[in-house]
């Protein structure tokens, strides 16, 4: 403890004014107006190979200068960094709002969305954030299918299991027994996936072959939650702190890398690439031509057509006086790869060789492909002679790594644990082979006893044990006697029974409109049709986890910004386009056909 607090007691040195990148000295300059000291401090990013400065577009959104509007500041955002999708959402909202142009606040929020696959922390927090509801939306809605079915047979599975205690057990016990045993594994410990082991024991006793081979399907989706979407989002949550060489590569590529990430890579260049892949990129800003040089050519040696490493060697080998080597590897770069960033430094190797017609042909591929970058690009150029912009590695290279580097599997039990807090959700071997053992379990049930059913006419509960031959053909007494025993009925009795069953399908006619259109599933399930039920089940789901708090996984880190509500808002509209359009289907759908 001691030790520690001597280190503690250390003072450690700011760096000095010039040690400072000089993006980072040019936003310091705070008396100059905002907008001469964003074009500053991009220009002083952009002579560096950077596009983005974030940390002071997120300050400017934030916290803007003083008599700064909020269309000005997040305008100002968005030149600072073009690839933050909260700036383009902040632009949005402020033309939808101050500026009063729908048309051009949609533009930003296209702008915004098309932003979030460029940006590694907002893509990240999406992948965490949808695949936490996604998990949520499959997961309940398949519980909810099971339940559903279950729900249908259960007048049927409480009274056969009241009988095995007593033929004079009320049916409100029976009721309670049926329930009580449906909720023991829930109670051990097994939780909501606990239950549907006793649910999917009676849809086997007491379902149809369809009701089945969907309850199957539901136990494949509640599975692939538990054990597939819940570990995609654990893992994009955990990802910026699964893997510190990436995370100091990513710090290193983005000009923000401080001593402590620069030592990480240090130590782990010799056997990483991606950690060589940022040093080199750091010697090459620091002057360091021929470390530099070495480092892209040993790179090349593993990865001949990474576009980005042939630009940046290419630099190198342009500053180092090697024109043909570099333009060489800028047409290989290009062939791989378009990029107004490599046409352009393509076009100053020309200029460099005196190729004038090459120069403009090549500027005008630029030009064609980003004209605004190489405004900015050429603006730099009149002040550096023959000036070359390096290429930031993509998004998606960091990403997979990061994905794939952590151990989330602690955080997915945490998310799936509402669901299934016991041993049964911990694999999903476990879990696939309790829940088919418990649906093979019912349907072998089936087979040893004849389940009650209800009257195929008025709905009253037909027991084989006790209504005798009229149960054999799915109807109760009083029925029978109505459809198969006319000559020895009353005809009063006969036409009064007729009266009340006519009644009954009205009210049940009505009743289940109404249940059609508040639960989800009863309507395709009137229809016998038990895969669109299912398919409406998770639609509803679907819309609650995305639409709602309740699918909020983390707050976004000023990342994507609004951005990621109207990814979410869109999933939940296409869900309740399927959802409505199962159940119009089924409510116009003719009986029987």
């Amino acid at each position: 403890m001691a030790a520690l607090a001597a280190v503690a007691l250390v003072p450690v040195r700011a760096p000095a004014a010039e040690e400072l990148p000089g993006f980072v000295r040019a936003w310091g300059q705070v008396h100059l107006p905002l907008e001469e000291r964003v074009e500053a401090t991009r220009t002083a990013a952009l002579e560096l190979g950077l596009r983005n400065v974030e940390p002071g577009a997120r300050a400017l959104l934030v916290n803007p200068p003083r008599g700064t509007s909020r269309f000005d500041a997040a305008r100002m955002a968005v030149r600072l960094a073009p690839d933050l999708p909260a700036a383009h959402m902040a632009l949005a909202r402020a033309l939808w709002v101050d500026e009063l142009s729908p048309f051009a606040g949609t533009a930003a929020a296209v702008d915004a969305v098309l932003a979030l696959g460029r940006n590694l922390e907002a893509s990240l927090w999406l992948h965490a954030a949808a695949g936490y509801a996604a998990a949520l939306a499959l997961a309940a809605g398949s519980i909810f299918f099971l339940g559903l079915l279950v729900f249908g047979v259960a007048r049927g599975a409480a009274h056969d299991l009241g009988d095995r205690l007593s033929t004079q057990t009320p049916p409100a016990s029976r009721a309670a027994f049926l329930a009580s045993v449906l909720l023991l594994p829930a109670a051990l410990g097994e939780g909501v996936l606990g239950l549907c082991l006793g649910l999917l024991v009676v849809l086997g006793a007491y379902g149809t072959r369809r009701m089945w081979i969907s309850a199957a399907v539901a136990v494949l989706l509640l599975t692939g939650s538990l054990h597939g979407l819940f570990d995609q989002s654990a893992r994009a949550l955990v990802a910026l702190e699964a893997d510190i060489v990436a995370l100091a590569a990513h710090t290193a590529e983005h000009g923000l890398a401080t001593p402590m990430h620069l030592a990480r890579l240090e130590r782990a260049a010799e056997t990483d690439p991606l950690a060589a892949r940022a040093l080199a990129t750091g010697m090459k800003r620091t002057g360091d031509l021929e470390g530099a040089d070495a480092r892209y050519a040993a790179l090349l040696q593993d990865e001949p057509d990474d576009p980005v490493l042939l630009n940046n060697a290419a630099n190198v080998r342009l500053a180092l006086g090697d024109t043909d080597g570099a333009i060489a590897m800028y047409r290989s770069a290009l062939g791989r790869h378009p990029s107004a960033t490599t046409w352009f430094n393509l076009s100053q190797a020309w200029g460099v060789a005196l190729n004038v017609i090459e120069l403009d042909a090549a500027l005008a591929e630029a030009q064609a492909l980003d004209p605004g970058l190489v405004q900015d690009l050429s603006s730099i150029q009149e002040r550096a002679v023959h000036f070359v912009a390096d290429v930031t590695a993509p998004s998606d290279l960091l990403r997979g790594r990061l994905l794939a580097a952590g151990d989330s599997r602690g955080a997915a039990i945490a998310m799936a644990r509402p669901v299934a807090p016991g041993r049964l959700g911990r694999d999903p071997l476990t879990t696939v082979a309790a829940l088919a053992a418990a649906l093979a379990l019912g349907i072998g049930l089936q087979s040893r006893f004849r389940p009650s059913q209800e009257c195929s006419r008025c709905g009253a509960l037909v027991c084989p044990r006790c209504h005798g031959a009229a149960a054999s053909r799915g109807v109760c007494e009083a029925c029978d006697r109505l459809l198969n025993r006319k000559e020895g009925t009353d005809p009063t009795l006969r036409s009064r029974h007729a009266e009340q069953l006519a009644r009954r399908e009205a009210r049940l006619a009505r009743l289940g409109f109404v249940a059609a259109l508040l639960v989800p599933g009863v309507a395709p399930l009137r229809r016998g049709r038990v895969f669109l039920a299912l398919l409406a089940c998770v639609a509803a789901a679907t819309v609650i986890a995305f639409a709602g708090p309740v699918g909020r996984l983390a707050p976004d880190p000023l990342a994507a910004g609004g951005a990621g509500d109207l990814i979410f808002v869109g999933v939940s509209l296409l869900a309740v386009s399927v959802y409505v359009g199962v159940v119009a289907h089924s409510l116009l759908r003719r009986e029987g056909a």
